[in-house]
């Protein structure tokens, strides 16, 4: 029903305004996506990605995944194309320039989590060797922060759409990424070390807006 009454409201509503100024079209534009990903790129949609602190590069990669039908997603399927080059350009400069939308707590090796944690602390920093499963923070840095700008930061992204993605990989519906590995690497993981791992990264980001809220109670 969530999903159905946000495409139903986005698809009454004009992208942009014939008469916007510039500074208007930005406005409109960025709005647009905020209705999923947030206007800081930080979304509470549990399944939408957070844009926040994402590279051009990979932005820019991902969109084109999803103008070549390489991905899909029910929401990008039907916004997509109604996005002009301009316009995305637009986006993508504002979603990977914002600043301090997400106050980061760095763990690092040998911090001790309870259960779960603990499992998908050990598979971030050390792999799963049995399974030729490298770190995850060998290509996505120390606690998932992102070194290269065509891969991903993991730090604080939402827990449930790292999970889909991970099972996208392990069902081939999604393109493997950089140097064709992720798709080895999820087939090698279990249901339970991917939700780990996942629940991992995105305890190491606690969204600016979430931790005010918690000062004030």
């Amino acid at each position: 029903m969530q999903k159905r009454l946000i495409v139903g409201t986005l698809m009454l509503c004009p992208i942009i305004g014939v008469a916007d100024t510039l500074p208007q079209q930005k406005e409109r534009i960025v709005e647009f996506c905020s209705t999923c990903h947030g206007v800081n790129g930080v979304s509470t949609l549990d399944h939408i990605p957070n844009l926040w602190g994402q590279s051009d590069q990979y932005l820019r990669e991902q969109v084109e995944n999803f103008r070549s039908k390489k991905r899909h997603t029910t929401f990008m399927d039907a916004f997509i194309y109604q996005i002009t080059d301009e316009q995305m350009d637009t986006i993508i400069k504002h979603y990977s320039s914002v600043p301090d939308a997400m106050t980061f707590k760095l763990q690092w090796r040998g911090d001790k989590w309870p259960g779960d944690m603990q499992l998908g602390e050990k598979i971030a920093y050390s792999g799963k060797m049995e399974a030729n499963v490298p770190s995850c923070v060998a290509c996505h840095g120390p606690s998932g922060v992102g070194v290269k700008p065509g891969i991903p930061r993991l730090a604080g992204q939402n827990s449930a759409y790292l999970v889909n993605q991970m099972k996208s990989w392990k069902d081939d519906t999604r393109p493997a990424g950089a140097m064709a590995i992720m798709g080895p690497i999820a087939k090698s993981l279990s249901d339970e070390e991917i939700k780990a791992v996942s629940d991992y990264f995105a305890s190491l980001g606690t969204p600016v807006a979430q931790k005010s809220a918690e000062v004030k109670k």
